[in-house]
C-alpha cells in the first residue's frame, strides 16, 4: 500500500547568495503565517578572486557551492533534521551576472489587449537589444537571461499591478533582466543536475532585484533613493526615482582597494593597519593614525568617493539624483565610510553633482526584525535580504 498521497512536502529550501568574493547558504524555512526562518547559515570564501575576469575563478566558485551544499546536509544531519529540501533558490551578484533596467513605452491610436503574446513579443525585443550592449560594453559574447521582471506597469499614465486582459492605447512597463554569461550559467546547470538532479525546482534570482523589493517595501515612503554596497572587490550602485530602479552601475573599487590605498599612504604592516581601524571603531574617535596625524582611510575613501560620482553622473543628472542615500553597513570599512559620509562638515553634506545627499548607514539588526533566527546567525545581511524577497513572492502565490 502507497501512502505517497499523505506525505508531507517539502518545507525547507537552500538559498545561495554568490557575491564577489563569498558564497553563503541558508536553509530556510517559508510558512504562510510566518516570518521566513532560518534554520541554518553559513558563509564560505571564494579563494580566487578576479572581478575583471570571473572565468578565472569560476572552478573555485563551483568547489564552493559543492562544499556549501556539503556542509548545509552535514548541519542538518547533526541537529537531527531529517525534512527534504523542495527547492534550490541562487541569488547571483557581481561580477558573475549583470542588471540592467528598460523603460518601454508603447502608444498607439486604437486599444489593444495585453496577453502573454503582446508581452513576449515587447520583452524578447528588449532583451536582444540589451544583451548586445552588454556585449559591447565587456567586449564578452553569449550572455544568457539569468532574471526578468516587470517591476512596474502602467495604463494611460497610471500604475496598475494586475495588467492581464486589460485594454489600453498607452502601455509603459518598466523592465529589470539580470544577464549571465552563458559559460557560467552552462556550468552551474551542469554541476546541479549531477548533484541534486534534474527535476529538483531551481530558481536563479539577481541580488539587486532582492535588496531593491526589501528597500522599496521598508522607505515605502521615498520614491527616490540610491543604493550603495561596497563588496571586497566591486562596488553596486542603484538609482531608484518614482518608486523603480532608474539606473545600475558597478566599479571594481571596493573595501580592498580602499584599505590597500590608504595603507600604501603609512608605513604600516597590513595587521596593525587593520588593528588601528578596529581600535578606532571600538573607541569611538576620530581614526587618525600615528604617522602625521593623517586619516588612515582618508586617500582610499576619496578615490572611492570619486569613482562613486564618476559612475553614478553616467546615469543622473542634477535634476534627478536623489537626495537620499542608503549604505548597508555589513563590515568595518562599510561602517567607518557610511560614517564619513553622513557627518557634517561646517554645515555641508556629502555632495554629489552639486546635490547634497542625507546619507543613512543600515545594519544588520533592521534585516532581523523581518527574519525567525536571524540573530542567531551574524553578518549575513544579503541572505537575509533575499529570505524577505523570497518570502513576499512565497506569500502571493
Amino acid at each position: 500500500m502507497s501512502f505517497s498521497l499523505f506525505k508531507k512536502a517539502p518545507s525547507l529550501s537552500f538559498v545561495f547568495d554568490i557575491r564577489d568574493t563569498s558564497v553563503s547558504i541558508a536553509v530556510a524555512r517559508f510558512e504562510i503565517e510566518k516570518k521566513p526562518e532560518i534554520i541554518l547559515c553559513q558563509n564560505f570564501e571564494l579563494k580566487q578572486q578576479d572581478s575583471n575576469n570571473h572565468k578565472k575563478y569560476l572552478s573555485s566558485m563551483i568547489r564552493t557551492i559543492d562544499k556549501a551544499i556539503i556542509s548545509a546536509r552535514r548541519g542538518l544531519i547533526k541537529i537531527g533534521n531529517k525534512e527534504d529540501i523542495g527547492k534550490y533558490y541562487f541569488f547571483v551578484g557581481s561580477p558573475w551576472s549583470v542588471s540592467q533596467t528598460k523603460t518601454i513605452k508603447i502608444i498607439k491610436d486604437k486599444p489593444f489587449e495585453i496577453n502573454n503574446r503582446v508581452l513576449e513579443k515587447i520583452i524578447v525585443g528588449e532583451e536582444f537589444a540589451l544583451e548586445k550592449s552588454i556585449e559591447e560594453q565587456t567586449l564578452e559574447p553569449n550572455w544568457k537571461v539569468l532574471e526578468e521582471k516587470i517591476i512596474q506597469s502602467k495604463l494611460n499614465g497610471y500604475k496598475i499591478d494586475d495588467i492581464f486582459g486589460k485594454k489600453t492605447s498607452n502601455f509603459a512597463i518598466e523592465l529589470f533582466v539580470s544577464f549571465i554569461p552563458y559559460e557560467i550559467k552552462d556550468k552551474m546547470s551542469s554541476y546541479m543536475d549531477k548533484r541534486i538532479g534534474k527535476n529538483i525546482k531551481r530558481q536563479n534570482n539577481s541580488c539587486i532585484l532582492s535588496s531593491y523589493s526589501f528597500f522599496r517595501d521598508l522607505y515605502s515612503n521615498k520614491n527616490d533613493f540610491i543604493y550603495v554596497d561596497v563588496g571586497k572587490l566591486i562596488t553596486d550602485v542603484y538609482v531608484v526615482r518614482d518608486d523603480v530602479i532608474f539606473g545600475i552601475v558597478s566599479y571594481p573599487f571596493g573595501e580592498e582597494k580602499i584599505i590597500q590605498i590608504s595603507q600604501s599612504k603609512t608605513n604600516l604592516p597590513r595587521d596593525i593597519f587593520m588593528s588601528h581601524l578596529s581600535v578606532g571603531q571600538d573607541k569611538k574617535f576620530d581614526l587618525t593614525s600615528h604617522n602625521n596625524g593623517e586619516d588612515l582611510l582618508k586617500s582610499g575613501f576619496n578615490l572611492w568617493k570619486s569613482k562613486l560620482k564618476d559612475s553614478l553622473s553616467k546615469i543622473c543628472t542634477e535634476m534627478n539624483i536623489p537626495n537620499n542615500m542608503f549604505i548597508l553597513t555589513n563590515s568595518l570599512i562599510s561602517s567607518i565610510l557610511a560614517k564619513e559620509l553622513s557627518a557634517v562638515d561646517n554645515n555641508k553634506r556629502f555632495e554629489i553633482l552639486n546635490s547634497p545627499i542625507e546619507v543613512s548607514a543600515i545594519g544588520e539588526g533592521v534585516l532581523n526584525n523581518f527574519i525567525l533566527n536571524g540573530k542567531a546567525f551574524a553578518n549575513e545581511p544579503y541572505i537575509k535580504m533575499d529570505l524577505v524577497f523570497l518570502d513576499k513572492i512565497f506569500k502571493q502565490q
